[in-house]
């Protein structure tokens, strides 16, 4: 679907009154970035993967589940170095930034999507599933508390993040700015901070008054901050940083699966022989984990590149399809996790999942997640053409019908 602007037969410059300074330039807008529409695609599909993987497999007592799941936990962190990335390279050089007006223009199409969701999956998954629905007036309280930690759901912590990530961007930018010609010192003391957080969550206990802080860190900026100042800094040398990247494809691959088995064997190594549980929701924040974050970051990203530079032109359904995936992909996301409950809600007589009961594996595990996937992006496309659409997805209003 595509748009055309018509311009008028003739139109009349605008003069400025005498004795008035002439008006600033409008900033050139900068290139599309096609390669992003690509990493987001991939990181929003991974996720959405993990979850189903979880939801349909021996989530608590199997080691290959978690030790897949837990590869797999690196597209938050992917998705926090895209989210620095695609900020910076939009507001970086511009003049104009005003932090009040990226503020007014930004959070709302967070923090409203993340609020009627968590009240949505609040009612649903956790009143109405387990019979409470009358007690929803007096349970306001329950439903403040999770909307405060971002867990009405367990995926809405992301947009929680999301949140703070706006609001600290001003100051991200500022910072980046600053230190251009020093970018080196400010990666290496964003990765000291990174290690020393990752080491404190692992092997810290915090004193009484900081636990419910500290069992919530997971919901804060602070343990993502390496990857999101990761993204910025790529955005500021993304030219140097494609000229590397070319023909570096095997040197990635080798270590992604060095770093990976790094990570598993780690895993394996705490749960066989120092008494950690099979299913450690400490475990995305081991220091093991955190060079395949970074590497399965820069990999995902040189894909993309790669795809956009020397495929995208012959490949145009596909890149119709990518461009059509990352426009909704936010949305998918907000709503997946509802489309899962719903899907795997239904039970047999002993009490299992009826389609994974019903469908052997690895087959139940694709056929929901080829199912989620399918469902979502219909719901999405019927709440796009809503009024309040933006409210509901983050992303504005489609028409009805397509124009012509």
């Amino acid at each position: 679907m595509s748009s055309t602007a018509v311009l008028p037969e003739a139109a009349t410059p605008t003069v400025p009154a005498v004795g008035s300074a002439p008006p600033a330039p409008a900033p050139a807008k900068r290139p599309y970035l096609h390669h992003v529409d690509l990493v987001r695609t991939m990181t929003f599909a991974l996720v959405i993967f993990v979850h189903t993987l979880t939801s349909t497999t021996a989530e608590f007592t199997s080691m290959g589940t978690n030790g897949t799941a837990l590869l797999f936990h690196s597209t938050r962190n992917i998705f926090f170095a895209l989210t620095g990335f695609v900020l910076m390279y939009q507001y970086l050089d511009r003049p104009d930034f005003r932090a009040t007006s990226f503020w007014r223009r930004r959070i709302k199409l967070v923090i409203v999507p993340y609020l009627v969701w968590s009240v949505l999956y609040w009612t649903i998954e956790g009143m109405w599933a387990s019979g409470r629905l009358g007690d929803v007036p007096g349970s306001l309280d329950e439903l403040f508390d999770r909307i405060k930690w971002g867990t009405a759901a367990y995926h809405l912590y992301f947009l929680f993040v999301m949140l703070q990530v706006y609001l600290l961007f001003p100051l991200i930018r500022r910072l980046v700015a600053r230190t251009r010609g020093r970018h080196w010192w400010l990666l290496g003391a964003s990765a000291a901070l990174q290690i020393t957080v990752f080491s404190l969550i692992c092997y810290w206990t915090p004193p009484t008054g900081m636990a419910e802080l500290w069992s919530h860190l997971y919901a804060t900026v602070v343990p993502y901050q390496l990857l999101i100042i990761l993204g910025a800094l790529a955005a500021d040398h993304r030219e140097r940083i494609g000229q590397w990247l070319r023909g570096r494809g095997e040197l990635l691959g080798w270590l992604l699966l060095g770093t990976g088995l790094l990570a598993v064997g780690a895993y394996v190594h705490r749960v066989l022989f120092s008494g950690a549980p099979i299913n450690d929701p400490g475990s995305p924040f081991e220091l093991t984990l955190l060079p395949f974050i970074v590497v399965a970051a820069i990999s995902v990203y040189a894909t993309g590149l790669h795809w956009a530079t020397f495929h995208r032109e012959r490949t145009p359904i596909m890149a119709k399809v990518v461009a059509y995936a990352s426009n909704r992909s936010f949305p998918v996301f907000l709503v997946h996790v509802m489309v899962l409950f719903f899907l795997l809600r239904p039970v047999t007589d002993d009490g299992q999942k009826w389609l994974v009961a019903h469908i052997p594996q690895p087959l139940a595990t694709l056929t929901v997640y080829v199912s989620t996937l399918a469902i979502s992006l219909a719901v999405v496309e019927v709440l796009r053409r809503l009024p309040g659409s933006l409210y509901l997805t983050g992303r504005p209003r489609l028409p009805f019908r397509p124009t012509i």
